[in-house]
């Protein structure tokens, strides 16, 4: 399995000429203005070079619930098969009418006590296993790798995997930093939550937010690490800040001068703390502005006892090993001293 990312495409194509499956899971805004590819529909266009290169017994795995994605199945090759958070009542009517002639799909469904996912094909739906029997999932809440586990139930079965099979794998994959490095890798210790993911776009983090906010409830304060890469927009960049302040209680965001791509120090601060203020964040709510080693410190040294820390990162095995050998402040004292804060602070 190869993931084809929009990058490699634009430069030097794919590293195949034709795939017995093709997926395109989502389209969204992230890296628009890059290379020549300024709209959604381009970014689309770009994405779809995957699917349109299913050889014609193949299966092409789309997302029934992006306008941009399902519209792919008009140049995709092989058959179709779609896959939808959506309940019933809510299917598109293209995905009604697909699975009315027999065709494909992978669906989540409410059930008694959550979600179910069922595989629908020639007419008929089989049950394959419930949503909270996945443990990346975090029973439901993470919505995305419920959508993520909708596409590779679809490719794993158009590829003829049998069902134990893919109930199997899906019941043992989590997301703990061994299997899963940088993917909502959660760390119990020191009095407090941490989750460290590689979130670093608005969509990104909106999603992984949607999970803080179910997650909240059992914590008192959520503090966020938050950053951005320096080739994205102003626009985005505002944006990135706008959505941690709507998420976080306490934001730290983090600039290391190692990673600006073009941009002047201080600069991709700004606009995120731009974008925080302009969402009606408080100035007192946005804690430091440094490099990822020690904005990681400050988050830590600011949790207290029943705290969610949230760290979207770069370097992910390096904070992994800070987080889990993290031995500063105990929890009850509440973060760094105050000549540090006040320093970071600082413009």
């Amino acid at each position: 399995m190869l993931e084809c990312a929009r990058g490699g495409i634009l430069r030097e194509g794919l590293a195949f000429d034709a795939c017995d499956v093709g997926a395109v899971l989502n389209v969204h805004g992230d890296h628009l203005g890059l290379r020549g590819i300024d709209t959604i529909e381009d970014l689309a266009e770009v994405k779809s070079v995957v699917v349109e290169s299913v050889r014609r017994g193949g299966w092409s795995i789309l997302n029934a619930d992006d306008v941009h994605t399902s519209a792919m199945s008009r140049d995709a090759g092989g058959r179709i098969c779609y896959f939808s958070l959506a309940s019933r009542s809510e299917w598109p009517g293209f995905l009604r009418s697909h699975l009315a002639e027999g065709g494909r799909a992978v669906t989540r469904e409410p059930s008694s006590d959550g979600w179910d996912i069922f595989i629908h094909e020639d007419g008929e739906s089989m049950f394959l296993m419930s949503v909270d029997e996945i443990p990346a999932t975090f029973e439901g809440s993470a919505e995305f790798n419920v959508a993520n586990s909708l596409a590779a139930v679809a490719m794993a079965h158009c590829h003829d995997v049998p069902a134990a099979t893919i109930r199997a794998a899906l019941a043992e994959f989590g997301t703990s930093f061994e299997q899963s490095p940088g993917r909502l890798n959660v760390f119990d210790g020191h009095g407090f939550r941490t989750i460290v993911d590689y979130a670093h776009n608005p969509e990104g983090l909106r999603a992984l937010g949607k999970l803080v906010s179910h997650m909240r409830r059992g914590y008192q304060r959520t503090i966020g690490l938050v950053a951005i890469p320096g080739d994205r927009r102003d626009c985005d960049i505002r944006e990135m800040g706008a959505i941690a302040s709507r998420i976080f209680d306490v934001i730290v965001f983090k600039e290391d001068e190692q990673e600006l791509r073009g941009r002047a120090p201080g600069a991709i601060a700004g606009l995120l703390r731009e974008g925080a203020l302009n969402a009606g964040c408080a100035p007192g709510r946005i804690h430091a502005v440094c490099p990822e080693k020690e904005a990681v410190d400050v988050c830590l040294r600011l949790a207290r006892e029943n705290d969610l820390v949230v760290l979207t990162v770069d370097d992910v095995e390096a904070v992994w090993r800070q987080v889990t050998g993290f031995g500063g402040a105990t929890p009850s004292r509440g973060g760094p001293d105050q000549t540090h804060i006040r320093h970071l602070r600082a413009g």
